[in-house]
């Protein structure tokens, strides 16, 4: 591999991996474009199975305190995992493309609700029965898609946490989908001895910079850990919407 692309490369999982420690959700969403450019789609999803694994463990287990703060979290867990087994006969019978349009129409219905309700927050009865119903979502979008940041985000950024359990919150719904996720990648044949090795290689500038990112969380104020969660979104919006259109 030349050093320009090895570089780019390094450059894409850094940034990602910032991302994520600062504001929870990133890796994949920055990391995988650019590794799909050198090594191909499936190639590039395989392989960062392993640092956004890694990413996430390591940020469950330095925020681990702060787990009585994301409401009705182990129900919601649980449903997640079992949500992740069942997207495969949920991609079986809708097809990967109509799941995405309903990823991108669940994303435009939150947005325009934040646009028109600005105040807007999950929470009492209402958090308790959405809880088990956006796991589910999670999962099965996981499982069916590879894709589940725009459901986890949306659904944890509705309890407008403030950042660091923000950040925990959809890192261990996202430790426990890419967990099974990673488990079936290997079941199915995808994960070789080679893309292993690069996964592990990849979890070294991860985790360097997720600690980075984590320590920038606590100078980002909460006016603008919203607006830049909100982007992130948007991004993940635009970027459905460029893989069926």
């Amino acid at each position: 591999m030349a050093f320009e692309t090895l570089a780019v490369i390094l450059a894409a999982i850094a940034i990602g991996s910032w991302a994520k420690g600062a504001f929870g959700i990133g890796l994949p969403i920055i990391a995988i474009p650019f590794l799909s450019t050198y090594l191909g789609v499936e190639h590039a999803i395989v392989v960062m199975t392993v640092p956004t694994f890694a990413s996430n463990v390591w940020i469950v287990w330095r925020y681990r305190k702060m787990i009585t703060g994301i409401p009705h979290l182990v129900p919601s867990l649980i449903i997640a995992g079992i949500g992740t087994v069942a997207g495969a006969w949920v991609l079986s019978a809708l097809g990967d493309g109509t799941l995405i349009w309903l990823l991108i129409v669940w994303i435009a219905a939150y947005l325009l609700n934040l646009t028109f309700n600005p105040d807007f927050r999950l929470e009492g009865k209402a958090a308790r029965r959405a809880a088990p119903v956006m796991a589910a979502v999670a999962g099965v979008s996981q499982g069916a898609t590879g894709i589940s940041g725009p459901v986890v985000a949306t659904w944890i950024h509705s309890y407008r946490l403030h950042g660091e359990v923000y950040v925990f919150g959809v890192s261990i719904m996202f430790l426990v989908i890419a967990g099974v996720h990673f488990v079936a990648v290997a079941g199915i044949g995808l994960m070789n001895q080679e893309r292993l090795l690069q996964g592990l290689l990849a979890v070294i500038p991860t985790l360097i910079f997720v600690q980075l990112g984590m320590w920038t969380t606590r100078f980002v104020s909460r006016k603008w850990f919203n607006r830049i969660i909100i982007a992130f979104i948007v991004a993940m919006e635009i970027k459905m919407l460029t893989m069926v259109l």
